[in-house]
């Protein structure tokens, strides 16, 4: 087992614990005290799980699978339950599921009665090393992604690589994108490592994956700490993600997110002219991720989601790109450029 602990700047408080290893699940125990309720909040697909962290008379509150379920509708049925149910600013929430749930139940924590104690459990591997990694929490409005939220830091995130043994090929392929995104932009002998073990991950090697997901935290955490409200390093983090939630968001969220953060990251490559794209693109491909915008998806169309991107201003498209593998910047991005994609 393995302990990473982000500290939040300027915060005045001990940090998330974040454990990653076989049987992190079992650690929930050690999180209770001092609790006057435990609820549990689930993504209804994977009650096998939720059930394994039930402690005593916890509340549990199941959640319909899917990105439509990250809205305000559904932050207030939790709250009503919650609050029928008697909880308290005493309460802890354990969220448990991928990234929609993590961004979900992070969200409801961090609003409810102005702020409770949360513990993630993200039971997919893109929630493993990203959406349970840096305080991020959020809901949708309408088809816009991630409009509203906060960055609220959980107590603790438990990271059970015991699940990924079972996790469905395409999902494991979904953490891949995120995994291979980092690696690229800030983390060049991770990148090199993971070209020479792919192999050993695709046939869910226990102590290989058990690493991959080690050093993808550790390198998150590294730049939240430095930068925790994306006015700088954090930035980098958003490599593939201006034309990847673009192509998520017209897709009608029918596109998952790490397949779209794949495709962002091809295409943001070859607006940046980055000149190892070949060897990034061999990485995603052999993890089985797609490479290229749908082409029933027009320039212009994606154009007009990129202006709504939160992380813009005054208009401007900004997509983060490396210079050279494990060394990044942020680029401003011009209508005229983003065309020669598609020319």
């Amino acid at each position: 087992m393995h302990t990473v602990t982000l500290t939040p700047p300027a915060r005045g408080n001990p940090g998330t614990d974040i454990q990653i290893g076989s049987g992190a699940l079992a650690y929930v125990s050690k999180l209770v005290k001092g609790h006057d309720r435990v609820v549990i909040l689930f993504d209804e697909s994977i009650e096998e799980i939720a059930l394994r962290l039930v402690i005593g008379d916890s509340l549990r509150i199941p959640v319909k699978s899917g990105d439509a379920s990250k809205s305000l509708a559904e932050v207030d049925r939790i709250v009503s339950v919650m609050l029928q149910n008697g909880c308290t600013r005493k309460t802890l929430l354990i969220c448990v599921g991928g990234g929609m749930m993590t961004d979900l139940g992070g969200f409801v924590a961090s609003v409810f009665m102005r702020g409770i104690s949360c513990v993630l459990v993200p039971t997919t591997l893109l929630g493993m090393v990203d959406a349970a990694i840096g305080g991020k929490t959020a809901v949708n409005v309408g088809s816009k992604k991630n409009m509203i939220g906060t960055i609220t830091h959980p107590q603790s995130v438990l990271i059970d690589t015991d699940l990924l043994t079972s996790l469905p090929d395409s999902q494991l392929s979904e953490g891949l994108s995120e995994i291979i995104k980092i690696a690229a932009i800030v983390d060049h002998p991770f990148f090199e490592w993971l070209e020479d073990v792919m192999p050993q991950i695709l046939k869910r090697h226990p102590i290989v994956l058990e690493e991959c997901v080690l050093r993808a935290v550790t390198a998150k955490v590294n730049i939240v700490q430095a930068d925790e409200h994306d006015r700088d390093e954090r930035l980098l983090l958003n490599f593939g993600h201006t034309v990847g939630h673009a192509v998520e968001a017209l897709s009608a969220y029918k596109l998952s997110h790490g397949n779209c953060v794949s495709i962002g990251v091809v295409a943001e490559m070859k607006l940046a002219n980055f000149k190892d794209a070949t060897r990034v693109e061999k990485l995603l491909a052999a993890a089985g991720l797609p490479l290229e915008i749908p082409k029933t998806m027009k320039p212009d169309d994606l154009w007009t989601v990129m202006l709504s991107d939160k992380k813009n201003e005054k208009g401007v498209v900004k997509i983060a790109v490396p210079k050279r593998l494990g060394e990044g910047s942020v680029q401003i991005l011009s209508k005229e450029t983003f065309l020669t994609l598609f020319s």
